[in-house]
């Protein structure tokens, strides 16, 4: 493909069971895109899958993968002025969500974009939300994600993600890129179904959980998460079409929470 407007950096690793149907969803776009896929030791068949798909196939052992780091791998390979950014088990549903994405950048001060379906204190989202930096500092735990996410090549050159970090590079981003005066545009007609959060087990969700909130505990000075605080997240459901008390006894929910407890315990201890 010669100058692609568009490049997708797609992570993975023993995807076979879900990258090939990403990967013919980004084929389905209606603007063309680079596919570079970035896997970090797979050995279930997702190499055989994605080298029938993509135009680059980046691979790193597992022991220097990151999320930052791969996704740094990915965007150094990719030729586009636009970036995007997919897991491998997340399928855009619409086959325009990379124009829609496009379409944010004729706004000067619009460094990326994100899909989103509420609002921190779980109001739905209608139109287009920008986030600044006053709203990334005040709701740390809300925001961009690289699930499914896009930004400008040349903001990413001058500020990559961190690689160091364990997990919650796309959040440690978004406060710098607003710090330096950019906005992040959410958009509901981009939202990417974040699938993984229902798969797998109970233990599943509470590792995965843990590891987020450690990972952003890293770097942002958050509140501390008490005990008292998530037994009132877990009393509280999301306002959805669910029914609290569905929200109450779904077990991998509270999985989660109890996950985000101990990966925020840096919090209960900061002063002490």
């Amino acid at each position: 493909m010669s100058e692609p407007r568009a490049s997708v950096v797609v992570r993975a690793k023993n995807e076979a069971r879900a990258i090939e149907r990403t990967l013919k969803a980004l084929r389905r776009q209606s603007v063309p895109v680079e596919i570079v896929v970035v896997d970090s030791g797979s050995t279930d068949g997702t190499l055989e899958i994605a080298r029938r798909w993509c135009d680059r196939l980046i691979e790193i052992p597992a022991e220097r993968f990151t999320y930052g780091h791969s996704t740094n791998l990915g965007a150094e390979a990719a030729r586009a002025p636009f970036h995007f950014c997919l897991s491998a088990h997340c399928v855009p549903e619409r086959d325009d969500w990379v124009e829609l994405s496009l379409r944010h950048y004729a706004r000067a001060d619009v460094a990326a974009t994100n899909g989103i379906q509420t609002l921190p204190d779980g109001t739905p989202v209608e139109g287009v939300f920008y986030q600044d930096a006053d709203h990334v500092r005040a709701h740390l735990l809300w925001g961009f994600s690289n699930h499914a996410s896009s930004w400008r090549a040349d903001v990413w050159h001058e500020l990559p993600f961190d690689a160091e970090l364990s997990s919650s590079e796309d959040r440690e981003w978004a406060m710098r890129v607003t710090d330096a005066g950019w906005l992040i545009a959410f958009d509901p007609a981009l939202w990417v179904d974040l699938s993984h959060q229902w798969n797998g087990g109970a233990l599943f969700q509470y590792r995965r959980r843990a590891m987020e909130t450690r990972g952003l505990a890293e770097f942002a000075p958050l509140p501390p998460y008490s005990a008292g605080d998530a037994l009132r997240e877990w009393w509280t459901p999301p306002d959805d079409r669910h029914s609290a008390l569905f929200h109450r006894l779904n077990y991998r929910r509270l999985a989660g929470i109890l996950g985000k407890y101990r990966g925020l315990a840096a919090t209960r201890h900061r002063g002490s």
